[in-house]
């Protein structure tokens, strides 16, 4: 009798702590949507197009900047061009990481101890809001990141462009230029922009801004700017 009063006792626990850790995390981030009202997943590609369309350009992709060897993300003038797709990696120590792993050690740790069993892991693949992720254009094993470039002769002029070449996931000082987060911009619709402020590292000294576009030589640069944001939205990819 008093087994089956402890083994209630722990279910009525885990339910709880569930419940709350569930509660908590929905409340401080909201899951993004796609141009179709579903929940951005990580890993899934999806085209990054400009939410303006009249005029506004289309999706993004790789080009190369005359004046530097690396392959810089930039966004197709055309309207009608989605660009090559994207995908996105939360970094392993966000706050919803840790909420989904403390919640599968306590349940693990109760069917071991009452039932036998061991749980499979579940891990929640939703991408939500102002949390820290990875960048990276479908298929390439890098990701994106923020490249310093001082434009000569005049060196009190930088610009922070978005190029690839990256390390996924790792979160720490050593990837602090590799993380991005999305946030809301309308409320009446699926815009949102690319924020660059990252928390995966507390001692580092990041100078937060959003992703804007910026011509050069005729092309739609991404950079990262705190004056300009762009607005975007994600339209899901099909399988051909």
């Amino acid at each position: 009798m008093q087994t089956r009063f402890l083994i209630s006792l722990f279910l009525v626990l885990v339910v709880a702590l569930k419940s709350q850790a569930i509660s908590w995390s929905h409340s401080h981030n909201h899951v993004v949507l796609d141009t179709e009202g579903n929940v951005l997943q990580a890993g899934q590609a999806y085209y990054l197009v400009s939410a303006a369309r009249a005029g506004r350009g289309g999706g993004v992709t790789l080009d190369k900047r005359e004046s530097s060897h690396s392959s810089m993300v930039k966004q197709h003038s055309s309207d009608s061009n989605f660009g090559s797709p994207v995908s996105f990696s939360p970094a392993s120590n966000s706050h919803d990481d840790t909420i989904i792993q403390s919640d599968f050690l306590f349940e693990s740790t109760v069917e071991r101890m009452f039932f036998g069993n061991t749980p499979s892991p579940s891990r929640e693949t939703a991408i939500r809001e102002a949390t820290d992720l990875n960048i990276r254009f479908s298929e390439m094993p890098v990701v994106w990141q923020v490249q310093e470039s001082q434009h000569w002769p005049s060196l009190e002029s930088h610009m922070r462009y978005v190029t690839i070449g990256g390390q996924l996931g790792h979160p720490g000082s050593s990837t602090v230029r590799n993380w991005f987060k999305i946030e809301r911009i309308s409320s009446s619709g699926p815009e949102y922009k690319i924020a660059y402020c990252p928390s995966v590292c507390d001692s580092c000294k990041v100078e937060c801004g959003s992703i804007g576009i910026m011509e050069e030589s005729g092309k739609r640069m991404l950079t990262v700017s705190q004056h300009k944001e762009f607005p975007f939205m994600f339209v899901k990819a099909r399988r051909s």
